[in-house]
C-alpha cells in the first residue's frame, strides 16, 4: 500500500459553496414535510441513500489510492439519482475525490439541478409525498 499523504483541508471553493446551497432547499423542504404530515420517512430515505453513497465514495477513494478495483462511475451516478447526491456532495469534498473530473462533475451537476427541481415542486405543493 503506498504511503498516505497528510489530509489537507481544502479552501471553499465555488463549487463548494453551491454545493452548501443547494442543502437549503432540501433541508428546509423536509422540515416542512415532517411538519405537514409527521412523516420521518423522506427524511430517513434521504438520510440513507446519502449515507450509502458518501460510504461509496471513501470506498472509491481507498481503491484508488491501493490501485485496486474502482466503483463504476454509473453506480456513483445511479445512487446521486436515487436521491444521494447530498451524501455525494459531502463525500466528494470530504474525500477530495471527483472533484476535478470534469466529465464526471457535468452529470453530477445535472443530477443536483434535477433534484433542486424535485425539492422546489414538493415545496411549492406541486407534489406530494408519502
Amino acid at each position: 500500500m503506498p504511503p498516505r499523504r497528510p489530509h489537507r483541508h481544502r479552501p471553499l471553493t465555488a463549487a463548494t459553496a453551491v454545493g452548501a446551497c443547494s442543502l437549503v432547499l432540501p433541508t428546509v423542504t423536509l422540515v416542512r414535510l415532517y411538519a405537514n404530515t409527521g412523516s420521518l420517512f423522506p427524511f430517513a430515505y434521504t438520510s440513507v441513500v446519502s449515507g450509502i453513497t458518501f460510504l461509496l465514495y471513501g470506498y472509491d477513494k481507498m481503491q484508488a489510492r491501493n490501485l485496486e478495483w474502482r466503483v463504476k462511475e454509473a453506480t456513483l451516478h445511479i445512487l446521486e439519482v436515487l436521491g444521494g447526491w447530498p451524501g455525494a456532495l459531502v463525500g466528494q469534498h470530504y474525500f477530495q475525490h471527483k472533484t476535478k473530473k470534469t466529465t464526471f462533475q457535468i452529470p453530477f451537476w445535472m443530477i443536483v439541478l434535477g433534484w433542486q427541481v424535485v425539492w422546489w415542486a414538493v415545496w411549492s405543493g406541486g407534489v406530494t409525498v408519502p
